[in-house]
């Protein structure tokens, strides 16, 4: 009777234990069909909603699931919503992307496309009849800023300004309105002197006073993001619906509501967000680069220019390189030159960008070879200057005797090299006592623009350069040098010879506009024997 018994209650434990797990299994069935979508606060919870509605119910009906759309409080309470399993995909500005990705495992899934464009930009605005022309006239007038947290009203207006060196210290009022309405409108009373908005929140009031002062580079527009635990199938899935939306010929009933003009989404890679990266580092002076998990090739420029510029201007070389060889490039652009020279010495990099006279300085002792040369496109023939303003006591190069010089260091060709050379032929002694270093060859042209330097020694494409952001009558070149030689780019000598090889070969490829759909405004070329004039094989 006891082992019957025993039996009977044996049996019926694992019948339960069998229903409880069936009931679990069940459930977990059915919580995976319920996916919540967060949203960052841009407007109203009900005018969010009532926004991305018809996407919802898109998706709903494609994926056959059951989603839930929420509104964060704070922009910064997204993360924490995704880090506990409260949200499952999110729709974030650029700048919190690169933010989250950083701290939690999420997936780029696709960015808004509006008007035909996953880019957009800023614009510096002030009124038509502003005495303000350039950019770097902002200096000790007032500012107003409206949506300051997302990134078309904070951080691309702040690299405009930074890359004229004035930050809000240096304006005599500034202030943070939340909207970027209200702060343009707030120029248009004479409130304040400027602001800076996304170009599309300017567009309308362009024929009602005000006019663009400046534009900005080009950031990814605003992205959905799932969270990684959702798996690679489903995910995967999630992105080709979404896609799927840019076929249907009422996409813009989908989505135009999300934002005016969206048309369409794009795909997003995680690459795609680096250039916000590089924004946020030069402002919020924070590293939000994480280290990759596979292995990248490590491009290391000589550091003379503005970091966002040059980004700019060599990440879409990087980018062709990634895709003719299969294996990740990353640029790389050291605080200054003698960061370059450790790197370049201790070999922690592949390849390098340098000036040639750097270049013959340090190749041997790195150990590296030289490949093919850079010059740029909108002016060949580069060349150093020594530049003074035009208000100063300095009128000819001896007048530099003494005076307070802007250099960016004692190896740079095309900012003390050539200049010295210069100076040399001519008898005029240099006294190191009176350089004053500096990060940049823009740092260099605003010191001297302000008077804080007597003079400085850049390269002339650089002054070119700045053309838009001054007035370029305050600034007096006092001599130009012979043509600066063409950059050179090395490789590490232990590397593999026919990959270097190839690597050249796809160089000279790109300078061409083979296989590029964004060539940058320089031109590479074939490595030529300085004996022969032949190109090396």
């Amino acid at each position: 009777m006891r082992r019957g018994c025993l039996y009977f209650f044996t049996a019926r434990k694992i019948i339960l234990t069998i229903i409880i797990l069936l009931i679990c299994n069940n459930t977990s069935a059915l919580a995976k069909q319920r996916i919540t979508i967060m949203l960052i606060p841009m407007q109203s919870p009900s005018t969010m909603y009532k926004n991305f509605l018809p996407l919802k119910r898109y998706l709903e009906d494609t994926l056959n699931v059951t989603i839930v759309i929420k509104v964060a409080r704070k922009t910064s309470d997204i993360i924490q919503h995704l880090k506990k399993g409260e949200a499952d995909i999110a729709y974030l500005c650029p700048t919190l992307y690169c933010v989250a990705y950083k701290q939690m495992p999420i997936v780029p899934l696709v960015k808004l496309r509006v008007n035909g464009r996953s880019e957009y930009r800023s614009v510096l605005l002030v009124r038509n009849d502003s005495p303000i022309k350039k950019t770097a006239d902002l200096f000790d007038r007032t500012f107003v800023y409206g949506r300051y947290y997302c990134p078309g009203s904070g951080l691309l207006p702040k690299i405009m300004l930074q890359r004229v060196d004035i930050s809000d210290n240096d304006f005599l009022d500034v202030v943070k309105l939340g909207s970027d309405e209200s702060a343009i409108i707030a120029v248009m009373a004479r409130m304040f002197d400027a602001t800076g908005v996304p170009e599309m929140a300017a567009k309308s009031y362009l024929d009602k006073g005000l006019r663009v002062l400046s534009y900005s580079y080009s950031i990814p527009q605003y992205l959905f993001v799932a969270r990684a635990s959702l798996g690679k199938d489903f995910i995967q899935r999630l992105k080709t619906t979404m896609l799927s939306i840019n076929t249907l010929t009422n996409r813009k009933e989908i989505l135009g509501s999300i934002e005016a003009g969206a048309d369409g989404f794009a795909k997003a890679e995680d690459s795609d967000y680096d250039i916000v990266r590089v924004l946020m580092k030069n402002v919020l002076k924070e590293n939000y680069i994480v280290p990759p998990k596979q292995k990248r090739i490590k491009f290391v420029v000589e550091p003379v220019s503005f970091e966002p510029d040059v980004f700019k201007q060599l990440n879409p070389l990087m980018t062709y390189l990634s895709r003719m060889t299969g294996i990740s490039f990353q640029l790389v652009i050291p605080g200054n030159i003698e960061t370059f020279i450790q790197i370049l010495k201790t070999g922690k990099g592949d390849f390098f960008l340098q000036s040639y006279h750097l270049y013959s300085e340090f190749a041997r002792a790195a150990n590296v070879k030289e490949i093919a040369s850079l010059s740029a496109v909108d002016h060949p023939e580069d060349m150093g200057i020594i530049i003074t303003h035009s208000e100063g006591n300095i009128r000819t190069l001896q007048g530099l005797s003494n005076k307070k010089i802007g250099i960016i260091s004692l190896h740079s060709d095309g900012s003390y090299l050539a200049q010295r050379e210069l100076l040399k032929e001519k008898g005029i002694p240099l006294n190191p006592k009176q350089f004053v270093k500096l990060k940049t060859y823009e740092d260099i042209i605003m010191q001297v623009y302000r008077g804080s330097i007597d003079a400085g020694f850049v390269n002339y494409s650089s002054l070119r350069s700045m053309q838009q952001d001054i007035d370029m009558s305050r600034i007096v070149i006092l001599a130009k040098t012979p043509p600066l030689p063409d950059r050179i780019i090395a490789a590490r000598k232990d590397m593999d010879t026919r990959s270097v090889n190839k690597v050249a070969e796809f160089l000279v490829q790109f300078s061409h506009g083979q296989n590029s759909e964004e060539p940058g405004n320089f031109k590479i070329k074939a490595l030529k024997n300085r004996k022969t004039g032949e190109n090396f094989q």
